[in-house]
């Protein structure tokens, strides 16, 4: 095991709640946890037990950063054009 995958194994160790959601509770919660993000509201502290679980569950974190990017896109008049990109 590398050093850098270690330490990241540490670190989720030592993060660990004594309650934590499961991933389908966290994908049930995810969209609220965007809209609140979205509409400038501290979803962290509405929703800390989301913001842990996304810190530590790289399938859950994909999936909220592609509800979040779809957010805004949708707040900003839609996706990028192909030629933006």
């Amino acid at each position: 095991m590398n050093r850098e995958r270690f330490d990241a194994w540490l670190r989720n160790i030592y993060e660990t709640q004594d309650v934590e959601i499961s991933c389908t509770e966290c994908f049930d919660l995810i969209s609220q946890f965007v809209e609140l993000e979205t509409s400038g509201q501290d979803a962290s502290a509405e929703l800390s037990q989301v913001k842990q679980h996304l810190y530590q569950c790289r399938a859950c974190h994909d999936e909220y950063e592609m509800l979040r990017d779809l957010a805004r896109f949708e707040n900003e008049g839609g996706p990028p054009l192909l030629d933006d990109l």
